[in-house]
């Protein structure tokens, strides 16, 4: 009788998470359909790299101002319906930029994705883990679900820019506009999610002082620093050159039309890095995190040394790094905490990941519309002392 009620008990955790994984993938591959072709966008409304790194900056401070209050209020009120009015905000916005006519208009819908994308930031995966913990309390379903995720996302991610690449042929503003639908659909999905995880206990009357001791309980501990730390430079390392991408391939010589098979390419070897990284997952953090750190910045130096027609296909390499880094590292993370702040962990790893962002897509874009080597160069002298640093941290950790 016991074990009847217990697999019923985790019969619902395992439709629950059925459906935060669809969700997950869906609310994730929106923007591939236009990712290959919005420099070509943003160039058609008479925006040039500076002024592309400006929109991203301020796309980046508002999701940076935003994320850890919205993670706060998802665990501690409602997860649910944050993560529903985000999914829905999103796919409202994209048919909003798709019909942007100047840089204004993209200005105002970078900002309101900031707001609504900090509203679901993070919600998914905490909904992932504590499901996941439900099923299987050794943890192990946990890592394998979160590599398989970001692997079946990078999937989708490349389907998306396959087909956003035929669309761009016919209308660029199409392929950004019909980005629309993964993001409502994964709204309506969003609905029949149950958040069956604790509330967040308050510590104080006043919000804003509860809001803050929440993110000093979260801190405080040595270990979850230095695996924030070390979770923010793998996904920033590969983030702000992605912008320099679409023109090195236009300025080598890739035709326009093809050019989106670059970003076919990244998102393929996301997909190779993210089954590579199912063979990591036992490897010590320290490992996980050098390996591809080290291959990220091998490729860039190359392209700043001789970019050519051959060269150019390096980048793809990014996606690699991106795929390795992903869902290992942001497990290690996960495991370090409660479940009841999750989400909150995960906004605080976001928001560190924008503030470094913000200086970084300026600076990059900046040295870009000198030369767009500079970009990549730019990258590595800013990279190499942080990792080598964490790195370090990471290895004292192992050997406590």
């Amino acid at each position: 009788m016991v074990q009847k009620q217990e697999f019923k008990s985790k019969d619902k955790y395992k439709k629950n998470l059925k459906k935060i994984v669809y969700e997950t993938i869906l609310t994730s591959i929106g923007p591939g359909f236009a990712v290959a072709t919005m420099t070509v966008f943003w160039n058609s409304i008479g925006m040039n790299q500076t002024a592309i790194g400006f929109v991203q900056m301020a796309f980046t401070i508002v999701i940076c101002v935003l994320d850890f209050p919205m993670g706060y209020i998802a665990d501690r009120f409602n997860r649910k319906a944050l993560n529903i009015i985000g999914d829905i905000g999103v796919a409202i916005i994209f048919v909003f930029y798709s019909i942007s006519k100047n840089i204004y208009m993209v200005l105002i819908a970078e900002c309101s994705l900031g707001l609504f994308m900090a509203m679901t930031n993070g919600v998914d995966q905490g909904f992932i883990k504590y499901n996941c913990d439900k099923i299987d309390e050794t943890g192990k379903l946990f890592k394998k679900t979160n590599v398989e995720i970001y692997t079946a996302r990078y999937i989708a991610l490349l389907t998306a820019t396959i087909l956003g690449g035929f669309i761009a042929k016919y209308s660029v503003r199409l392929s950004l506009g019909i980005s629309f639908i993964p993001y409502f659909i994964g709204g309506l999905i969003a609905l029949k999610i149950e958040d069956y995880n604790e509330k967040l206990n308050k510590t104080h009357n006043n919000p804003l002082i509860d809001m803050v001791n929440s993110f000093k309980a979260i801190i405080k501990e040595r270990k979850t620093r230095i695996y924030l730390i070390s979770y923010i430079l793998g996904r920033e390392i590969t983030h702000p050159q992605i912008w320099v991408f679409t023109p090195l391939l236009i300025m080598v010589g890739v035709p326009i039309e093809i050019v989106s098979i670059g970003w076919v390419f990244n998102y393929l070897m996301q997909i190779i890095g993210g089954q590579i990284s199912k063979k990591m997952i036992h490897l010590e953090t320290s490992k996980k995190f050098a390996i591809p750190i080290c291959i990220e910045i091998c490729w860039m130096f190359i392209l700043v040394i001789n970019t050519n027609i051959v060269t150019v296909w390096l980048f793809a390499l990014n996606g690699l790094v991106h795929g390795l880094i992903e869902g290992n590292l942001v497990t290690v993370l996960q495991e370090s905490i409660k479940n009841e702040i999750q989400t909150s962990v995960i906004s605080i790893a976001s928001t560190g990941a924008k503030l470094l962002y913000v200086p970084l897509v300026y600076i990059i874009n900046y040295l870009g519309n000198t030369k767009l080597q500079y970009a990549l160069l730019g990258e590595c002298c800013i990279f190499i002392p942080m990792c080598i640093i964490t790195y370090t941290k990471l290895k004292e950790l192992e050997k406590v």
